[in-house]
């Protein structure tokens, strides 16, 4: 699945109340944008800065269930 579609799936599963401090408790253009980059970052390995590895773990777990997701319902 193309990293897009992933994150379109990743971001319908968040909820406002784990946006970090600041940002607003709804959905909005920056709350899109501020996760898409925390999730392409997980999803290609590049490292966070330090401030915001906290909420870098969000999309990394995500990414494993998924990916242990999909190796449960397509076993090789």
């Amino acid at each position: 699945m193309h990293p897009e579609q992933l994150f379109e799936l990743f971001y319908q599963d968040l909820t406002p109340e784990i946006n970090p401090p600041g940002m607003p408790k709804y959905r909005s253009e920056a709350m899109y944008q501020w996760w898409r980059e925390r999730f392409m970052n997980a999803f290609y390995g590049i490292q966070e800065p330090m401030q915001y590895r906290s909420w870098a773990e969000a999309p990394q777990m995500w990414l494993a269930g998924y990916k242990q997701g999909m190796k449960q319902s397509n076993p090789e």
